[in-house]
């Protein structure tokens, strides 16, 4: 473990002392917690993370960067559906006092705080481990969703505990699900991660944390090498102090750069009392979260005024590009790439003179010239804001590989139309199912800036 790591270490261990002066020898402490729905607490979170980014440009040629983040969260936090064991569904509401980030690079800094529209938080747990938060009141945009996507979820903190008791010195071992959750794994390969009991001072037990865990995150592979140290309130039966350092190092993926870092993360969670807690949330709200379908908890919402657009889609989507009239994504499902997409403005067209179905499959069957095998299908239909909608589903080959071409245009009468082309390898066809139809049903045409938009007659030569 480096030496920045061991600084790391004796920071947090400063925080949670382990003078043993209060406990007796040979007592067992029950470690089972008291965390149930309804309950709230409020958590402070702090998170600094320093290092390298290795980041791979068109050419395939990689640059490393100093990078650093400082962020810090404050949030009340109510458990609507919990379960201490990992294999069931956890559910809570969180309302942000405030949430903000610095970001840095050699080249650049970057400061995002939590618009107050969007401070009601819904974080959600599948029973396989898998997870999802995203606005109550309106669809967060990916800055925002990693903003208050950090390390450390205050969900799946109290799955650390052993459920029964142990004396100084005993411990336990992690399961990879809740541990690869807190740390932000998509999928754990590998999982040694320990806790043990160092000793209990003013009813709180004083526990260490420690252990490697290796994965994929964003399907980037991963290892992680963490140690922490936490607090269990003997009263309150909850962790109540959290601080863990963790060494990462990730090789570049095909949606996230490589790291080199370490991250420093503190939390402190505070119950509060009965009045409090009724007073913390309305009981619409409460409601309103417990209905959300997973589903709708997983889209991510892009806005861009200046491309004439906004639509809806999975988190599996990645931003990879973006270009003045166009932005690239990725979809990276269970560590594997299955697709990619491409949307991009086009000029407005001339007044009643909108395009058929038959003039767009004719462009598609020029662009993908020799590549093309068939037109499979060719549809029109309107979606959801009403804005024509053209698609033509084709096959073909690239070297030799089977590949499948969706293409889409949607237009509307003195709005820039918008193409969102899609390609997927056949032997993915399955898995990708219809991850492209989530953009093109939502997407939602915007006036053109002044300076965009056609002058009446420009289009006649």
């Amino acid at each position: 473990m480096s030496r920045a790591l061991f600084a790391v270490c004796s920071l947090i261990v400063a925080v949670a002392p382990v003078s043993v002066a209060l406990a007796k020898p040979g007592t067992a402490y029950d470690l089972t917690t008291g965390a149930k729905a309804g309950d709230v607490i409020h958590v402070e979170a702090e998170l600094e993370v320093g290092g390298d980014l290795f980041a791979t440009d068109a050419e395939g040629k990689e640059s490393k960067l100093a990078t650093s983040v400082v962020a810090k969260l404050d949030y009340d936090e109510r458990l609507l559906d919990w379960s201490a064991y990992a294999e069931k569904p956890a559910r809570s509401l969180r309302h942000y006092h405030n949430a903000k980030a610095t970001l840095k690079t050699d080249e650049i800094g970057v400061d995002r705080q939590l618009a107050k529209q969007d401070r009601l938080i819904v974080v959600d747990l599948a029973a396989d481990g898998t997870s999802a938060l995203n606005g109550l009141d309106q669809t967060l945009t990916r800055d925002e969703f990693d903003l208050v996507n950090v390390i450390g979820n205050t969900v799946l903190l109290e799955r650390l505990l052993p459920s029964r008791s142990l004396k100084e010195s005993e411990g336990w071992d992690h399961d990879a699900q809740t541990i690869g959750g807190l740390v932000g794994m998509d999928n754990v390969a590998v999982c040694e991660v320990r806790s043990v009991v160092t000793g209990m001072e003013n009813r709180q037990v004083q526990i260490r944390l420690a252990g490697v865990v290796h994965g994929t995150v964003d399907g980037a592979a991963s290892e992680m090498d963490l140690r922490g140290a936490y607090l269990f309130h003997l009263d309150e039966r909850r962790i109540t102090k959290f601080n863990m350092a963790i060494k990462e190092v990730r090789k570049s993926g095909q949606v996230s750069p490589g790291l080199d870092v370490v991250a420093k993360l503190s939390l402190v969670m505070t119950p509060l009392s009965s009045v409090d807690q009724a007073d913390a949330f309305e009981k619409a709200q409460l409601t309103a979260a417990q209905a959300m379908e997973p589903a709708d908890l997983r889209r991510l919402r892009v806005e861009s005024a200046d491309r004439g657009y906004r639509f809806m889609h999975d988190k599996a989507w990645f931003l990879t590009a973006e270009q003045r009239e166009a932005m690239s994504l990725r979809l990276m499902v269970a560590g594997e790439l299955l697709g990619h997409c491409n949307v991009s403005t086009l000029p407005v067209r001339p007044a009643g003179k909108p395009m058929t179905l038959q003039q767009f499959e004719e462009n598609v069957v020029k662009s993908l010239g020799d590549k093309l095998g068939e037109v499979k299908a060719a549809t029109e239909w309107a979606n959801a804001a009403g804005h024509q909608c053209l698609g033509v589903v084709a096959v073909g080959t690239v070297d030799e590989v089977p590949m499948q071409w969706r293409y889409y245009y949607i237009a509307d009468e003195g709005k820039r139309p918008t193409t969102v082309a899609v390609t997927v390898e056949q032997s993915a066809e399955e898995r990708f199912a219809d991850a492209d139809r989530a953009i093109v049903d939502t997407l939602v045409l915007l006036d053109a800036p002044a300076s965009t938009a056609a002058k009446p007659g420009a289009a006649k030569k």
